[in-house]
């Protein structure tokens, strides 16, 4: 068996308008960022305008684009996560 792969973390992120969610084995020191381009791209979503996509851990947005998921999931070795479609209403 590969030792490496208990370092990883299996992450879903669901999206309401999509039938399946995003999944990968990320590094622990991955950024949050850095899986949101993932996402983003996985979904064929992109931020612009008036309209943003927030990734969410336990009902709160993750706006800490630096923070690793090693440090949402603490020691557990599972991540879920939700992206939810953000509009701003124009002035």
């Amino acid at each position: 068996m590969d030792h490496i792969q208990d370092d990883k973390l299996k992450v879903s992120v669901h999206y309401m308008a999509a039938r399946e969610p995003f999944k990968e084995d990320a590094e622990r020191n991955e950024t949050v960022g850095s899986l949101n381009q993932k996402v983003l791209a996985f979904f064929k979503l992109s931020d612009g305008g008036n309209t943003n996509y927030v990734l969410y851990h336990d009902k709160a947005a993750l706006e800490n684009m630096n923070q690793t998921l090693g440090e949402l999931a603490g020691d557990k070795k599972v991540l879920e996560l939700k992206l939810a479609q953000q509009v701003t209403q124009g002035l």
